[in-house]
């Protein structure tokens, strides 16, 4: 991400073909510097009139199965942000406890606050300090085990992949989600084309942030020993697995990468090919073979002995 250079080793596990960093360095927050790490980045707050919200708020109730002629108008005229999507697998409404675990900022977070839901927050280990929007939204440097109460819906949007002790952490979220509610957790797969193709220049590899890269079949043997059953699996892969590995090759780090979307710079990648790694990231979507994937958990009822 930043050029360093710096080598770190992993492991694969021969049985299910998880990757994991051989030794965790002893210093993780220096690797997550507020200046320059993407999620520490202050959000952009944005402010609407009532009426924009009213408005809002209404398409979000028929997006979670609230039907009304206006919602389905408005539903009809805008494009469904991509949260609905990772909603829609789960009874939620504008009450629904939802929390977003290793948010950063609170980026998301906002966004569904405008959207109408109410009952919203974050948490996350690496923050300078705690954050309170003043809007019902609050962010807390706090880990999973210092979370109190249940959530309707818990979230890890690539921030289950940073965590030093997986195996603790379900656990922790087993406890945290309430009966009847969704675990999704977002993250790399390393059993995917560009891991095979790239090796060690693959982007989502992230060395050393990334302790633990899964496989379809790791996930399924983790949810089970918390408690868990992964109902669903979505591929959600961008064209990030290409351009971004493919300027790793060249030895472009992360930070510097902006400058080779098309149109940006004379070195940049042609309309084109950002097109053509567009369609090649939908394939292996489609196809269950791209690096990223959405895992769908839910808990498992425990049984009572006689």
């Amino acid at each position: 991400m930043f050029g360093s250079q710096e080598p770190f080793e992993y492991l694969e596990c021969g049985y299910c073909g998880c990757l994991q960093i051989a030794e965790i360095p002893p210093d993780l927050a220096k690797h997550y510097p507020n200046a320059g790490y993407y999620a520490y980045k202050p959000p952009r707050q944005k402010t609407y009139p009532g009426w924009v919200l009213r408005l809002r708020h209404r398409r979000t109730r028929h997006y979670l199965g609230e039907r009304s002629w206006l919602g389905g108008v408005l539903g009809a005229v805008s494009k469904q942000p991509g949260h609905f999507e990772w909603f829609r697998r789960s009874r939620l409404s504008l009450d629904s406890r939802i929390a977003d675990i290793g948010c950063g900022t609170g980026k998301l977070l906002l966004t569904l606050q405008r959207d109408g839901f109410r009952a919203l927050l974050g948490a996350d280990p690496f923050i300078a300090a705690d954050i309170d929007y003043g809007n019902g939204v609050r962010v807390l440097k706090r880990s999973i085990e210092e979370l109190e109460g249940t959530f309707d819906f818990l979230m890890l949007h690539h921030s289950f992949e940073h965590m030093p002790e997986p195996k603790r952490a379900l656990d922790a979220l087993r406890r945290r989600v309430s009966s009847g509610g969704t675990l999704l957790i977002r993250i790399p797969v390393c059993d995917s084309y560009a891991r095979r193709k790239y090796g060690i220049h693959w982007m989502a590899w992230d060395a050393p942030r990334h302790l633990y890269l899964h496989t379809v079949k790791s996930m399924h043997l983790a949810a089970a020993n918390s408690g868990f059953e992964v109902f669903d699996i979505r591929y959600d892969s961008s064209v990030q697995q290409f351009a971004s590995s493919e300027l790793y090759l060249r030895g472009v780090p992360y930070v510097e990468q902006s400058r080779f979307q098309p149109g940006r710079s004379p070195e940049a990648f042609s309309e084109a090919e950002w097109r053509d790694f567009e369609r090649r990231a939908e394939a292996l979507n489609r196809k269950r073979d791209g690096d990223t994937a959405c895992f769908y958990l839910r808990p498992i009822p425990s049984r009572k002995g006689g």
